[in-house]
């Protein structure tokens, strides 16, 4: 299970709680990217062993200038 909170310009954080699955880590992804713009910061806590996971779900938000820390 992962839990992430998402900080951005636009609002107050919004939190994320989901399975480490396909479609959650979509939904994830959606609300992160909907969240999109200057200063969007994403903090995900999860267990250890699904650290490869969570990289290759969320590698590309970088690109879109997001902010992604990673805290097993």
């Amino acid at each position: 299970m992962f839990h992430a909170v998402i900080q951005s310009e636009s609002g107050r954080p919004l939190r994320v709680s989901g399975q480490v699955v396909p479609y959650d880590l979509q939904v994830l992804r959606e609300h992160v990217l909907a969240r999109a713009g200057r200063r969007t910061r994403v903090e995900v806590r999860f267990p250890p062993a699904l650290r490869p996971a969570l990289e290759r779900a969320l590698r590309d938000l970088a690109r879109h200038g997001i902010d992604l820390v990673l805290e097993a």
